[in-house]
Formats: C-alpha cells, structure tokens, sequence
C-alpha cells in the first residue's frame, strides 16, 4: 500500500467477496487508522461483497474473540474513513474520476469476472500502478497469467500490454498449495 501510493498510482486487489473481503477490510481497518500513513481512498467495487459484509456485521456475535471485541468497543471493523462503497454500475464507472493514488477492491478474485476486469483493463498498461493478488490463482486463467508475468493479455477482447508492477501475498489463500 505504501510503495503504490508513493508511485501514486492505483491498486488493485482482486478478492473473493465471501470471507476474504472481510478479513482484508478488518486488517485495512487497522492500518488505516494511521491516516499520515494511509490517507487516500479505497473504493469496495463489489455489490455481492458489499452485501455479505452486512451479513457480518449482523452476526458479529459469532466473529472469532478478537474481531468481537473490537466490534464490541465500537470500531466497526468493516469501515474506516476512507472507505466507499459502489453498488451500482455508474458508481463503479465513476471511480476513475478520482485521482490516484488509490485503492480498487474488487471481484473476482481470480478475475474470472466481475468489475476487476474493467479495473485491470483501465489499470493494467500504467507501471505506476499494481495488482496485489491475495487469493489463489488457477493454472491458466487470467489472474494466473497477470500473476506469472504474461505481457499481452486479453480482457474482454482486448489486447492490455501488463505494465503494472505484481504483487502476492499468499497468507490470504485458503488452499494449501
């Protein structure tokens, strides 16, 4: 998060809205507290995740001790200051509007589909710019290609030149290789 926003370009990280969003927007929660550190936007582009997100806080009595606990003081583990929600197509589209740096959550996180197709084919070409894959990815779909290092791949019948820098972090997966 740091090295994007010093290149000021934008971030995107392709998640699975079912559990791994939540936990990204927990931890997100914790660092940007710090708002010398982290004081730019990140846009949830996600209607399914965005509603699951709902879910979790409606049972938040069933989240692990220390998520709990922290709901419980009133830190809404899901939301931060510079968080917002797009629901709606419109609102996704618009979010080029705002300048980077800035951060882009978005399905799928395999991008098999969903508004991170969009992202990365606006996104992808700019070297100021990333991609951190947090999920699995599967052996010969797009995020898999992007992840290995393709140059010239294609996103809804589009040629994108991948100039963005790639990132990982493989303690979000839930599979164990």
């Amino acid at each position: 998060i740091q090295a994007n926003a010093k290149s000021g370009g934008t971030l995107l990280i392709p998640c699975f809205s079912l559990e791994k969003t939540q936990v990204l927007l927990s931890e997100m929660d914790e660092l940007f507290e710090d708002e010398k550190l982290f004081n730019i936007p990140v846009f949830l582009d996600s209607p399914l995740a965005i509603k699951v997100t709902e879910v979790y806080r409606r049972y938040a009595h069933a989240l692990n001790p220390d998520a709990r606990k922290r709901m419980e003081s009133g830190d809404d583990i899901f939301s931060f200051k510079n968080l917002r929600l797009t629901m709606d197509a419109r609102a996704s589209s618009e979010i080029t509007r705002t300048q980077s740096p800035k951060i882009i959550i978005a399905g799928s996180g395999m991008s098999a589909g969903g508004r991170i197709l969009d992202h990365e084919l606006r996104y992808l070409g700019d070297p100021n710019n990333t991609i951190l894959f947090i999920g699995y990815q599967a052996i010969g779909g797009l995020g898999r290609q992007i992840q290995e290092g393709v140059k010239h791949i294609r996103i809804n019948n589009e040629d994108v030149s991948a100039k963005a820098r790639i990132e990982t972090i493989t303690g979000y997966s839930s599979h164990m290789d």
